[in-house]
């Protein structure tokens, strides 16, 4: 099978016009539509990535406390500010 990539933005979500196709007339084709991933990064995630390469340099610098503790504290706060279980 043979691929062709074309970006394209969606201007009508209800219709989608493809031109300029390398392909012949009657040729049958498979169409597939990808949507780019977003680049946005959710700001609670981002705030829990900080607190864990923090945590982590804490460690290396030999600053570590209770291992059950830490964890203890860790599932608290998952759970209060995400609201993970």
């Amino acid at each position: 099978m043979n691929a062709y990539k074309k970006y394209v933005t969606i201007d009508n979500p209800g219709q989608l016009v493809l031109s300029n196709l390398p392909f012949v007339p009657g040729q049958r084709v498979e169409i597939i539509i990808l949507a780019e991933e977003s680049n946005e990064i959710n700001p609670k995630l981002e705030e829990l990535r900080q607190k864990i390469d923090h945590a982590t340099e804490q460690i290396l610098a030999g600053n570590v406390m209770d291992g059950e503790l830490v964890f203890e504290q860790l599932q608290a706060r998952l759970h209060d500010e995400y609201g993970l279980k």
